[in-house]
C-alpha cells in the first residue's frame, strides 16, 4: 500500500511539474526576437486551449491549435489550456520590409571637383523591427572621397533587427579642372580663326597642318584649389575621316598615352603627321578623369 501511495505522489508531482500549455514558433525568430518570413505559432496543452491575438475575441479548441501569422506586425498573443487559471502571453515580431536609405551627398549622377571638401548626407532606418547593422563608404558628416578622377561610388548597406538588408550605391564623377596652356589658346598648338572654323561633315574643323608638321597636344589639369594634378591618365586615339554617302567612317590610325611634363608642369604629347596621308583626321580624347572631347584637323598635301 505504501509502495502505490508513493507512486501516485510522484506521478502527481511530475504532472505539476509538467507545463500545462506551451506555445512555439516555425520557423523560430532570431536572437532579436523578430521573424522575417511569415511564421506558425502551434499552441498545445493537456486539455482544450483558449486564445487571444492583440486583445480579440477569446477562442478556444482542442489542442494542438495551429495559428498563421502572414502579416508583418507584432502580435501579443495570449493562451492557456482548461487546467490553468490565469493566460500566458507571448509575442509574435514579423517584419518583411528592408530598411530604407537616401543618399543625398553624393548626388548620384553628381559631379565634384579634384580634392573638393564634400561631407557626405544620408540617412537609414527602419520603421518596424530597427535598424541592427550598417555600413558606409563614409558616416553622415565624413568627407566624400574626391581624390582620384573618373567614376566613383558610395555605398550604404544595413540590416535591420529581423534580418532584412537593404543597399544603396550612388554614382558620382570627380572632374578636374582643364587649361589650354599652348599660345593658340586651344588644346592644339593650332587654332584656325573663327571664320575658317567650317563644319566639316558632322564636326567643326579646328586646325590644319601640312602633312610632315607636328601636331602638339598639351593641356593642363587642376584640383579644387588650382594645383597641378599629374597622375591621371589621359588617351588620344587617332582616327582618319572617311565620307561614304551620307555618313563617316573612322579608320584607327594610332593611340597614345599623353604623358605629364614634370619640367613644364601640364601633359603634352607631339603626334608626327609625316605618314598621314591628307585628309580630315579626330583626336578622340580621354583626359582621364571621364572628360571627353572630339578634335577634328586636316592635313595637307606637301606643296
Amino acid at each position: 500500500m505504501k509502495r502505490v501511495f508513493l507512486a501516485w505522489i510522484g506521478l502527481w508531482l511530475g504532472f505539476l511539474g509538467q507545463a500545462a500549455s506551451s506555445l512555439s514558433v516555425t520557423p523560430p525568430p532570431n536572437a532579436y526576437g523578430w521573424n522575417n518570413t511569415p511564421v506558425t505559432v502551434t499552441l498545445t496543452g493537456q486539455q482544450r486551449i483558449y486564445w487571444q491575438v492583440n486583445g480579440g475575441p477569446i477562442n478556444s479548441d482542442a489542442p494542438p491549435v495551429v495559428l498563421p501569422f502572414t502579416d508583418e506586425g507584432v502580435y501579443a498573443v495570449r493562451y492557456r489550456d482548461e487546467t490553468e487559471t490565469n493566460f500566458k502571453t507571448a509575442a509574435i515580431r514579423l517584419d518583411f520590409t528592408p530598411p530604407r536609405i537616401a543618399i543625398r551627398i553624393p548626388e548620384s549622377g553628381g559631379t565634384y571637383i579634384l580634392n573638393q571638401p564634400v561631407s557626405v548626407d544620408w540617412s537609414a532606418w527602419d520603421a518596424l523591427s530597427g535598424l541592427a547593422e550598417v555600413q558606409a563608404t563614409a558616416m553622415p558628416g565624413g568627407a566624400l572621397d574626391t581624390r582620384s578622377p573618373g567614376q566613383q561610388k558610395f555605398r550604404v548597406w544595413a540590416k535591420d533587427r529581423a534580418g532584412n538588408e537593404a543597399e544603396e550605391i550612388a554614382v558620382y564623377f570627380v572632374r578636374g579642372v582643364l587649361q589650354a596652356v599652348l599660345p593658340s589658346g586651344f588644346y592644339l598648338d593650332r587654332l584656325l580663326p573663327p571664320e575658317q572654323r567650317a563644319k566639316v561633315g558632322r564636326y567643326t574643323l579646328m586646325a590644319r597642318y601640312t602633312a610632315g608638321e607636328e601636331v602638339t597636344f598639351a593641356f593642363l589639369m587642376k584640383d579644387y584649389f588650382g594645383r597641378p594634378y599629374a597622375r591621371a591618365w589621359p588617351e588620344i586615339t587617332v582616327v582618319g575621316v572617311r565620307f561614304v554617302e551620307e555618313k563617316e567612317e573612322y579608320p584607327l590610325r594610332a593611340w597614345f598615352r599623353v604623358p605629364f611634363d614634370q619640367e613644364k608642369g601640364f601633359y603634352v604629347l607631339v603626334i608626327p603627321t609625316k605618314d598621314y596621308a591628307p585628309g580630315y583626321y579626330d583626336l578622340w580624347v580621354l583626359f582621364g578623369d571621364g572628360q571627353f572631347e572630339r578634335i577634328r584637323f586636316e592635313v595637307l598635301p606637301k606643296p
